[in-house]
């Protein structure tokens, strides 16, 4: 919307000349101004001081890294954009409804458990919560979560909602869980490609950035561009990490390439039921284009090496061992002290006739609002009048500090690389079957590119009544809970 704004204005606002008077900018600032939304709710509301209470997952070796919450609570202003714009945005929030905004972090390892233990006891401590997507499936068949679509005062026809995840999490009209824009975790765990613009530059590559914007950057140029900077760089005929790669990745790929393609494994029928439709032949043909990338000598995978860690893996392309980085946004901000210069791009298309340019979301890196079930009443409505206002305000002042301060300008390398991260987050997919995992096909998938002469129908046929029966367990278990 901001991007079309701004489109306008420079439309609107230029004379035959080029040039735009000071009448012109006037008006178009006040269509600006008049074009941002605002809530149906209150302005102000008097809560008597209530806790609003968040619980967020926590991955312990995370703690105090890039990945660690820091989107619900902020200590005082710092100067740095993402912080003072949670701090404001809280002050703001707290003072104009009379609340207290309180965050508690709780271990992945327990935390749902621990949620599922308070609502079974009806202990309504938390109002929010957020698990991590690898795992909400176990609150989600259990019956934890309540139906956002219920929530007082959230209107998810409104921007600040992310209606991708509203439509790719909803099932028969139960909503467990969504995206918005009081978040930044989310944002990070976006997949992309970063590339190292030197080595570009010594293979003679054309422009990344006009061929994304052409429509022209696919898996199979993505192939030809890394299979010419593979060099074994130590003459020791065998590739190792002291070598340089044409695409430094992980088993992640096979999934992120899927749905770079505009796939989704799991969809649904006319009565917004799942159901699972991967293994059409353009899923095929796509997972084996993306499992044949994964085995060429120029393809680095980082989960097979000793040293699975994030960290190294991101030190080796900081230190020029590879043309491509497979990468979540998150990387960007970690690379922010670093001397590469590397650029950034979405994840490549399947072919150049598919329309446009799909990300995912990494079900690793993430979570996303809920609500427990006990919340409820009175405290409902408060809740989600409270979450809506969240939303509202971050939606005009978090996510641009996040996405123009820091992505933007502050981290990225080049003015070229803001537009490309304006394609990235245009189109954000969630797959039920990130989330839910049916048949533990999610955790197969993830794998396929590890094993030897894959056959990717015949793994279909093998899978498909498990994958088919445990759609309609949870599916059953889901609704059963939901038409309480």
């Amino acid at each position: 919307m901001l991007m079309a704004l701004s489109q306008t204005a420079c439309s609107q606002g230029e004379t035959e000349t080029g040039e735009e008077t000071a009448a012109e900018t006037e008006a178009v600032s006040a269509e600006t101004e008049e074009t941002r939304l605002t809530p149906d709710i209150p302005e102000t509301a008097d809560y008597n001081g209530d806790e609003i209470r968040f619980l967020h997952w926590q991955h312990p070796e995370w703690i105090g890294s890039i990945r660690d919450c820091r989107d619900l609570d902020a200590e005082a202003l710092t100067g740095e954009a993402i912080n003072d714009a949670v701090f404001n945005r809280n002050t703001y929030v707290e003072e104009n409804y009379n609340v207290e905004i309180v965050l508690e972090n709780r271990s992945i390892h327990s935390f749902n458990k621990d949620v599922h233990t308070a609502v079974q006891s009806g202990d309504n401590t938390y109002d929010v919560v957020y698990p991590i997507l690898l795992y909400m499936n176990e609150l989600c068949i259990g019956g934890d979560l309540a139906n956002l679509m219920d929530v007082p005062h959230i209107d998810f026809t409104k921007p600040w909602w992310d209606r991708n995840a509203v439509q790719s999490m909803s099932i028969g009209g139960y909503l467990p869980a969504v995206a918005s824009s009081i978040n930044v975790n989310d944002k990070d765990a976006t997949t992309a490609i970063a590339f190292n613009k030197q080595l570009a530059a010594d293979n003679n590559l054309p422009d990344l950035y006009t061929t994304v914007e052409e429509g022209k950057w696919t898996i199979d140029l993505l192939r030809e561009y890394a299979d010419t900077c593979n060099v074994d760089l130590n003459g020791d005929g065998t590739m190792t990490v002291d070598d340089r790669y044409g695409f430094l990745g992980g088993n992640d790929v096979i999934y992120a390439f899927y749905y770079g393609s505009g796939q989704l494994m799991v969809t649904k029928d006319t009565d917004d039921m799942f159901q699972f439709t991967y293994g059409t032949e353009r899923d095929i043909n796509v997972t084996q284009k993306v499992y044949d990338l994964m085995q060429e000598d120029w393809f680095f995978n980082h989960h097979k090496h000793t040293d699975t860690s994030d960290d190294f893996y991101r030190i080796l392309f900081e230190t020029g061992h590879g043309l491509f980085y497979w990468m979540r946004l998150d990387d960007v901000t970690a690379m922010r002290e670093s001397d590469a210069d590397f650029g950034i791009l979405p994840t490549p298309k399947y072919d150049e006739a598919q329309e446009q340019y799909w990300s995912v979301l990494s079900p690793y890196t993430t979570g996303i609002l809920s609500i427990p079930v006990t919340t409820a009443g009175e405290q409902l409505e408060e809740v989600g009048l409270i979450l809506e206002a969240m939303a509202a305000y971050s939606h005009y002042t978090l996510i641009p500090a996040y996405v123009d301060e820091s992505l933007k300008t502050k981290y990225s390398r080049d003015e070229q690389s803001a537009s490309m991260m304006d394609i990235i987050m245009e189109n954000r997919l969630i797959d039920p079957m990130m989330v839910y995992n049916f048949g533990k096909f999610r955790d197969e998938f993830i794998q396929f590119g590890n094993k030897a002469n894959l056959s990717i129908a015949s793994t279909i046929q093998q899978k498909q009544k498990s994958v088919d029966q445990d759609v309609a367990k949870k599916s059953e278990s889901i609704m059963a809970f939901a038409e309480r």
